[in-house]
């Protein structure tokens, strides 16, 4: 197992819209001579106790407390960081001034020579301590030090994204710089396959009805009021509903025998959504008549 034993490449990208409609960053930046990093969660934990005991814990993420040590903060990133503004070469900071929200990316070499990669999505960087320190006989490096708090996102909750070079599938290592990484979010509707067909007659009044969907779905909508079967007068069938393995496939299985030559509507509502919380584009309405 490989360890980390490298940083380089340390950017930030401010954050320009985080609210329930999406999130936006303006293009990352990057901060040259990278030293060290320091990524510290905080996270509150709480204890249930009963019988005299412990019984159960519940634990929600804090703050993120993140320091960052580089060769030198130039003034143009240091207006960036810290919301100051630069004029003919000079950073004028005022009172009023306010740091904006930013992502930090940077990635850390690991001893088989791969990558790992990370982005912190939202944080500010509070204004770092000034120290200037006479030159003497002996060099002394003065790097600076900057402390940040970040957060999740307001959007999707998430806080951080990490992908390594050597983990299957990861494919995004030449581009994690170009802008801050963001997941790949299916949005596409599921569609559905039913058994029997639309039309069919001479169904055995044994069958159960399926519907086989194109992608898995969020069991939570696979309930009576989503997934309904029917006589043609409007008479709704008792029955069980259930979610295979795969999460694709939803069975009824009626409580009693279909009736004999009869009419029937099963239908799959746009209430019933896959694991991405995406619809059915369209009521799913199946007619058949049994035997």
């Amino acid at each position: 197992m490989a360890t980390q034993v490298g940083l380089k490449d340390l950017h930030i990208a401010v954050l320009k819209k985080d609210d329930k409609t999406g999130v936006e960053y303006e293009t990352p930046v990057l901060i040259a001579g990278a030293i060290n990093a320091k990524i510290q969660p905080k996270s509150n934990t709480e204890t249930l106790y009963a019988d005299d005991g412990p019984a159960e814990t519940a634990t929600a993420l804090g703050e993120i407390e993140v320091e960052i040590e580089v060769k030198d903060l130039p003034l143009a990133v240091q207006g960036i960081l810290f919301g100051h503004k630069i004029q003919n070469g000079v950073m004028i900071k005022s009172a009023d001034d306010v740091a904006p929200y930013v992502a930090l990316g940077f990635r850390s070499k690991m001893s088989n020579g791969k990558y790992r990669y990370i982005w912190l999505y939202k944080g500010r960087f509070e204004l770092p301590e000034q120290e200037y320190k006479t030159q003497e006989d002996k060099p002394a490096f003065q790097t600076p030090k900057a402390k940040g708090v970040f957060v999740k996102r307001e959007f999707d909750n998430l806080y951080q994204v990490v992908g390594d070079e050597d983990e299957t599938g990861f494919a995004a290592g030449d581009t994690w710089f170009n802008q801050v990484y963001e997941r790949v979010v299916d949005t596409t509707a599921p569609t559905v396959t039913v058994s029997p067909t639309d039309g069919e007659t001479g169904v055995l009044g044994g069958s159960n009805i399926t519907w086989t969907f194109s992608k898995e779905m969020n069991i939570a909508t696979v309930n009576a009021a989503n997934f309904i079967v029917m006589t043609a007068d409007g008479t709704t069938v008792n029955g069980t509903l259930s979610l295979d393995a795969t999460k694709k496939i939803v069975t009824f299985d009626p409580a009693a025998n279909l009736s004999a030559a009869t009419d029937y509507i099963a239908i799959a509502t746009t209430n019933v959504k896959d694991i991405n919380g995406n619809s059915l584009a369209q009521n799913s309405v199946t007619n058949f008549t049994t035997a």
